[in-house]
C-alpha cells in the first residue's frame, strides 16, 4: 500500500494528530480532503476566485506553519469551516471598494439550485428555475449560509453554530427554519409549474 493510499484511509483525527507531528503526508491528505470543500464554501461569499484561492493558500500555509498548537479538534470540519470564515472575511474587509465592480468584493452570501434540479425538463426547468432561484435570493444571507451548511455540506446544527460563530444552537435551528418556512410556498409553486405541463 503506497503512502497515500494509507492516508486517504485514515480518520480526520488521526491526520491531525500526524500534522501536529510535522507529518507532510497527514498535511497533504488534509489538504486534499478539505481544500475542494472550503473553496465551495468561501465562493459563497465572493465571485472573486483569486482572492479565494489566495485566501485557502495561506489558510493552509498557515494551518501547517501552526501545526504544533495544543489538542487537536473534536471536529476539524467545523474547526476549518470556522477558521477558514475568519480569514477570508478579514481578507475581504482589506479589499477596496470599486465602483466599476460593487458586488465583487461585497460580502455576500450566494446559495444556488443543485445540480440535481437540472434533471427536469429543460423547458420546464427554466421556468421553475428561475421561480425558484428569485425565492431563495429573498432569504437572508444569514439563512442562505446556514442552510448551505446543512443541506450541502451535512454539518449538525451545533457544527453551524459553531461555524456562524451564533451564541446558541438554537439560533442554528431558527435561521434554518424560518428559511424553510420560506421556502416551503415557493417549492409547492415550483411544483405546480412542473406538473401542470
Amino acid at each position: 500500500m503506497t503512502t497515500g493510499a494509507f492516508y486517504q484511509q485514515q480518520d480526520d483525527r488521526f491526520l491531525w494528530d500526524r500534522l501536529r507531528e510535522g507529518d507532510r503526508d497527514a498535511f497533504s491528505e488534509i489538504y486534499r480532503r478539505y481544500f475542494p470543500l472550503l473553496f465551495r464554501y468561501c465562493s459563497r461569499f465572493t465571485h472573486d476566485t483569486g482572492l479565494v484561492k489566495d485566501t485557502l493558500q495561506d489558510f493552509f500555509t498557515d494551518l501547517y506553519l501552526r501545526r504544533a498548537m495544543p489538542g487537536t479538534p473534536d471536529k476539524p470540519k467545523s474547526y476549518l469551516l470556522v477558521s477558514v470564515r475568519r480569514k477570508l472575511v478579514r481578507a475581504l474587509d482589506k479589499v477596496p471598494y470599486t465602483r466599476a465592480l460593487p458586488e465583487e468584493h461585497t460580502p455576500v452570501f450566494m446559495l444556488e439550485l443543485s445540480p440535481e434540479s437540472y434533471l427536469i425538463s429543460r423547458q420546464t426547468a427554466a421556468l421553475a428555475e428561475r421561480h425558484m432561484q428569485q425565492t431563495l435570493d429573498r432569504l437572508t444571507l444569514r439563512q442562505k449560509e446556514a442552510v448551505y451548511l446543512r443541506f450541502y455540506e451535512g454539518l449538525s446544527y451545533d457544527e453551524i453554530a459553531e461555524v456562524m460563530q451564533l451564541k446558541a444552537v438554537k439560533y442554528a435551528r431558527t435561521l434554518v427554519y424560518r428559511a424553510l418556512t420560506e421556502l416551503k410556498p415557493l417549492l409547492a409553486g415550483a411544483e405546480a409549474l412542473i406538473f401542470s405541463r
